[in-house]
Formats: structure tokens, C-alpha cells, sequence
């Protein structure tokens, strides 16, 4: 009977242990298989997709069938720190350079997560200035340029008797002569929150020089730390920023001189971006306001009809510090292979990148897809080092980004 029970004992031990050994076999299986995760926080889909495009051409599964990346879309309404909370983190984050992407660089740092600085070589030296060295190594990889531009109708250029535009008072010219002629000489996608603030920034390097453009970002900034974030709490700030000497007085003078002038749409501060490619297409205007991302999504045979420049200065200041939003590639974990991913994107995919983005590649000799790019990273070469989007800067979550973008309107109307 002893016997009988011992066999019994051994016979339920090996089949826990060949229970054990299987699940064992899985997860060891699950581990070598996992996918690292390409997560993305706040970069257009078309945008997103030509990275992804590079990432799932550059590495293959085993099986040769699958994607190597488990691609998220993190929600950008919320802080990335919150975003960060939920679900498995990233191994590698692409972000718009600013505040989120700050508190990104941080948490990596503080896990030990560095790559070397190297990674940089043949870079710009204005782009490699807005990468932050903690300790020897870097936590993040600029890898794309954006830019905010103007672009202007060719044909109402020649129509107009001008030989150039070299300063603001030329494009105000120029929207005054062909203001019979269109529906408005100007338009930007002012409805759209983070485009308004974005367009008043650039505005403000441009016109104030950057020193103005600092001061905006750190008022902006410390109202959002103390706490004051109502719409009323903005509009008493961005009020006494537009008063006379005020960070934000040279770029808002312009655009309510524009209004009063009928040289901005009455709505545009309803307009999107829907709203700009409908004027583009049907020759309504004259003078348009949007990024190089946004210059990329209009049809060939309507953007064909205008040409890029970027925002004249304004200032006595001859030194210039473009508003040039760089896509960084984060390392979140030190999965191998999505820490080579971000070094190779800096290098030797940047010809693949700026090709299949239509954005400024960040090496100095990548080739470009056409003069666009090649001018941004020309004008962004050339220039003290660039700053990102006035939003992306100051900004965590929509919000906070809402309320100061609502104040704005009320005041600019005035």
C-alpha cells in the first residue's frame, strides 16, 4: 500500500514538474519573442506612418512575416507621465522636443538609460545644442526637423509688381495689393489651439528677437506650475504680455493691424487646417501660415503654386533661433534592439527618414527629398540653436493648452 502510494507521489511530482518545465518553456519563449514597443506621443499619423515604415523595413521577425515593433499611439491630451502609468512602457518614444519629451529624457536618465554621444556625429551644431548631456551619455536622439513657414501664391507674387520678400512689411504689402483679388490675403489655421500658440511663438522670435521668446515661454511656464490655469487666469497674463515692451506686443500688434486691415479672413480664428487646404485649393489667398508637416499634406498640383519662406526677422537682433520643432527618438528601456534603432535613425536611415517624411533630416549631408527640407535644415544650420513649438514647450496636457489658446483669441480680436 506504501508502494503503491510513493509510485502515486512520484507520478503527480513529474507531471508538476513537466507542468512547471512547459510553462517555463512559454514564458522563456514569450521573453525572447516580445516585441519591443515604438510608442508615439503627439506626431501626426502621417508622420508617424513614414517612421514606422522605416522601423518595420529595417528589422524582421523570425518568422519573416510579422512586424519586429509593437507600435502604441500614446494620448496626447494627457501628460506622458500619465500615459506612462498605464499599460507596458515604451521602448523607445517618439516626441516632439519640449516639456513632455523633458519629462521623457528625465526618466530614462534617472534608470541609468544613456547613449553615447557619439550618436550625434555629423549632426549640426545648432541641433546638436538642444540635446541635454547628463553624465557623459545623452537620453534622447533628434532624428527629424519641422518648421514653421510661409508660404506665398506664386502667381499673385508676379501678379503683384514685387521683385522680393525679404521682411514683414513686404508680406504686408503684398497681402494689401492682391487684397481685391481673393477672399483673404491671409490665412492661418487659427482655430486650432496648439497652431495659434505655435504661430504666436514663431511670431514673437521673429518679430521680439529670442530673448522675448524665453521670457514668453518662462511666463507661460510658472503660471502653469503655480496652478493658474483658468481662461481668466491666461488672459490677465498674455494681457499684460501684449501691453507696450511685452514679450507678446510686436506679434499682436501685427495680426490686429491685419484684421482691421481686412487682410485676415474674419474667421480665422475658426480656421483649420481643412479650412487653409479649401483657400489653397481654389486660389482664395495669398499668404499662408503652417508647418512644414502641414505643407506636406496638401495635394501636389495645389502646393505646386506657392513657395516657402521662412518668418522674416522683425528684430535688431541679426541672430536668429528659428522655431524648428525636432522629433526626438527616445530610449525608455535598454532593449537592445530599440536602442539601435534610435542610433541608426540618427544616422545612417536619415536619407530614408527625411525621404519618406518630407521633413529636414538632422545629419548635414542626408539627402533630401526636395528644396523644402533642404532649405529648413539649410535656415536651421545657419541659425543659433532652434526652439520647438511655443505649446510643446510650455504644455502637458490639452487643457491647460485650451484655456491659454482661448484667451489668446478674445484678446487678439479686441
Amino acid at each position: 500500500m506504501k508502494f503503491k502510494l510513493t509510485l502515486k507521489n512520484i507520478a503527480v511530482s513529474i507531471s508538476i514538474l513537466i507542468i512547471l518545465a512547459i510553462v517555463l518553456f512559454f514564458i522563456v519563449l514569450e521573453i525572447l519573442n516580445r516585441k519591443p514597443i515604438a510608442a508615439f506621443y503627439g506626431i501626426s499619423e502621417r508622420n508617424k506612418n513614414a517612421i514606422v515604415k522605416i522601423l518595420e523595413r529595417t528589422y524582421t521577425r523570425r518568422n519573416n512575416k510579422s512586424a519586429f515593433f509593437e507600435i502604441k499611439t500614446l494620448d496626447d491630451s494627457l501628460p506622458l507621465e500619465e500615459t506612462l502609468k498605464t499599460g507596458r512602457k515604451p521602448d523607445v518614444l517618439f516626441i516632439y522636443r519640449g516639456a513632455n519629451a523633458d519629462f521623457a529624457m528625465n526618466f530614462a536618465g534617472k534608470r541609468g538609460i544613456g547613449i553615447e554621444q557619439t550618436v550625434l556625429n555629423g549632426m549640426t551644431s545648432s541641433v546638436k545644442r538642444t540635446v541635454p548631456v547628463n553624465n557623459g551619455k545623452i537620453t534622447g536622439i533628434p532624428i527629424l526637423i519641422d518648421n514653421y513657414e510661409i508660404d506665398i501664391n506664386i502667381n499673385a507674387f508676379r501678379n503683384s509688381g514685387m521683385t522680393a520678400i525679404t521682411s514683414w512689411q513686404d508680406i504686408e504689402t503684398l497681402a494689401q495689393k492682391t487684397k481685391s483679388s481673393v477672399s483673404s490675403p491671409v490665412v492661418m489655421p487659427a482655430g486650432d489651439d496648439s497652431s495659434l500658440i505655435n504661430i504666436m511663438g514663431a511670431l514673437t522670435e521673429s518679430l521680439s528677437g529670442i530673448e522675448a521668446w524665453n521670457s514668453a515661454k518662462a511666463k507661460l511656464s510658472q503660471t502653469v506650475s503655480e496652478g493658474k490655469i483658468s481662461q481668466n487666469d491666461f488672459y490677465t497674463l498674455l494681457d499684460q504680455m501684449m501691453q507696450e515692451n511685452g514679450e507678446f506686443y510686436k506679434a499682436a500688434s501685427m495680426l490686429k493691424r491685419w484684421q482691421a486691415a481686412g487682410l485676415l479672413s474674419p474667421n480665422v480664428f475658426q480656421m483649420t487646417l481643412k479650412d487653409i487646404k479649401a483657400y489653397m485649393n481654389e486660389n482664395l489667398t495669398t499668404i499662408v501660415f503652417m508647418t512644414l508637416s502641414e505643407h506636406r499634406t496638401i495635394e501636389q498640383n495645389t502646393i505646386i503654386r506657392y513657395s516657402s519662406i521662412y518668418y522674416p526677422s522683425g528684430s535688431t537682433n541679426a541672430k536668429r533661433s528659428f522655431t524648428a520643432p525636432e522629433i526626438f527618438a527616445i530610449p525608455l528601456s535598454k532593449d537592445k534592439n530599440a536602442m539601435d534603432a534610435a542610433r541608426r535613425f540618427a544616422a545612417a536611415l536619415q536619407d530614408s527618414l527625411s525621404t519618406g517624411s518630407g521633413l529636414a533630416p538632422v545629419q548635414a549631408i542626408a539627402a533630401v527629398p526636395d528644396r523644402q527640407a533642404d532649405d529648413v535644415r539649410y535656415w536651421v544650420a545657419a541659425s543659433e540653436t532652434p526652439v520647438p513649438a511655443l505649446s510643446d514647450a510650455v504644455f502637458t496636457d490639452s487643457g491647460n493648452r485650451a484655456a491659454c489658446a482661448q484667451a489668446l483669441r478674445l484678446l487678439l480680436k479686441q
